[in-house]
């Protein structure tokens, strides 16, 4: 719908181009026709791309001697917190642990992220088969090695249950239980861009284990699967959504269409980019083509 609203004013002027004009007439026609025969307007749509998620139930975390996924129970490799620190000589130190719903009256650092933990299984971002975990959602937080809160996105550090507001759109559930992972970056980096970005990359590398047992999971084992589609209706006007991303230093950071979704391996940080206009599908933002790294 295109539509104008305004008061007092002198003089209007609208411009578009000619071939949306002709396109909204040629609807308005075909509407007032249907609506003659008393008929609803069903426009011709053509499949461009189909991306199809298949959710796991997780409801249990414990760190363990091996990564695997096995009766609804995430075990976790407490060696990667070892292994991790080979990725980035800025990570003086990892540890995690796991939070259980009951548990959120305790002290967090600054939450630099809350991840979803997803993987493709087949094609690429946008497109294809995604598998993702539920009931479970992972913090990273961090401190620099002199104790200062990393970059003091919002100044979130503080008791867990009083910085985060759960059951809202876009924050973890009041069930979810949260695998925590908290870093410890060299001293003076936290305000910088390299400081928080080599943290996300060691929780990338964490996340990975995880993802390379998700992807092992079979369709029987999914407690749902959706389908979206991107779809074109010829003959009505194509729709454009502006998203604006901040890429600025260390706090407004975006890594695009990283390898997995919600990653970090294999994306392109918009300010390497240079912040232009990029242009990306539906299911690509719906497949974690973005992510926030703040």
């Amino acid at each position: 719908m295109f539509k104008i609203s305004m008061a007092n004013a002198k003089s209007v002027t609208v411009e578009m181009p000619e071939k949306y004009v002709e396109a909204i007439e040629r609807q308005k026609k075909r509407e007032k026709e249907l609506k003659k025969e008393n008929l609803r307007v069903l426009p011709r749509e053509e499949v461009l791309r189909e991306l199809k998620i298949r959710e796991y139930l997780i409801k249990d975390i414990k760190i363990s001697d091996n990564t695997k996924i096995c009766n609804n129970t995430l075990y976790i490799d407490s060696s990667l917190t070892e292994e991790a620190l080979k990725i980035s000589q800025l990570v003086k130190k990892i540890t995690f642990d796991v939070i259980y719903p009951e548990n959120r009256n305790i002290f967090t650092n600054t939450i630099m992220d809350i991840i979803p933990v997803m993987t493709k299984v087949e094609g690429k971002i946008g497109e294809g088969i995604t598998h993702i975990l539920n009931g479970m959602v992972v913090f990273l937080t961090g401190v620099d090695e002199e104790g200062k809160q990393v970059s003091e996105f919002g100044s979130s550090h503080g008791v867990l249950k009083d910085k985060v507001a759960f059951n809202m759109p876009g924050t973890p559930g009041n069930k979810d239980i949260i695998f925590r992972i908290n870093v410890v970056i060299e001293k003076g980096t936290g305000m910088e861009r390299r400081g928080p970005l080599a943290a996300h990359q060691v929780a990338d590398f964490i996340l990975d284990r995880i993802r390379q047992e998700l992807k092992k999971l079979s369709p029987e084992e999914a407690v749902n699967t959706m389908v979206f589609k991107d779809v074109k209706r010829k003959g009505l006007p194509k729709v454009l959504i502006v998203k604006e991303l901040g890429g600025q230093g260390a706090m407004h950071e975006k890594i695009i269409m990283p390898s997995e979704p919600g990653g970090v391996r294999g994306g392109k940080s918009i300010i390497d980019l240079g912040n232009v206009p990029i242009i990306l599908t539906p299911n690509e933002v719906k497949d974690g083509g973005i992510h926030s790294v703040t």
